[in-house]
């Protein structure tokens, strides 16, 4: 008698697993690998370029969707007929672009899409006033001089 409920009562288990079971269980949507989807720093390039009559001086940084400064800025300075040249990362939160050069316009914004590429192109010219060498009473030349700069970065 043991031996018989005791299969009954297994039949019964197991008929129950069965009726019970959804053959259309409900599973999680499929996700896509996050190293797919996240973002990642870029390298980019930067040259200066400068022509005029006096040294140049440009500044940079990444934005981020607020406007803020992220990642590490950067900065150049040249005299005229000096080209100068570098790279360095854009952060992968960076939605955005300032720069200045020679404090003229400044900051130029741009804003971009984070997973394309970005490039852009900046000129800078100033014209001012300036005496060399002034000691004390003596003056010394007197003339306008212009600080023309371009700065392109692209990534």
């Amino acid at each position: 008698m043991y031996r018989v409920r005791m299969e009954s009562c297994l039949l019964l288990g197991a008929a129950l697993l069965v009726g019970c079971s959804d053959r259309n269980t409900p599973t999680a949507p499929t996700v896509r690998s996050l190293a797919a989807t996240a973002a990642l720093d870029r390298p980019y390039t930067w040259s200066l370029d400068c022509s005029g009559d006096w040294p140049s001086r440009a500044t940079w940084f990444w934005t981020d969707a607020s406007g803020a400064p992220i990642g590490t800025a950067g900065s150049a300075g040249c005299v005229p007929g000096q080209t100068l040249s570098g790279s360095g990362v854009r952060p992968a939160a960076a939605t955005g672009f300032s720069a200045c050069v020679n404090g003229d316009t400044c900051p130029h914004t741009w804003s971009f899409d984070p997973a394309g590429p970005f490039k852009a192109q900046l000129k800078g010219s100033v014209k001012t006033w300036e005496c060399y060498p002034s000691f004390g009473s003596r003056k010394g030349h007197c003339g306008w001089v212009t600080q023309t700069a371009t700065l392109s970065v692209a990534s």
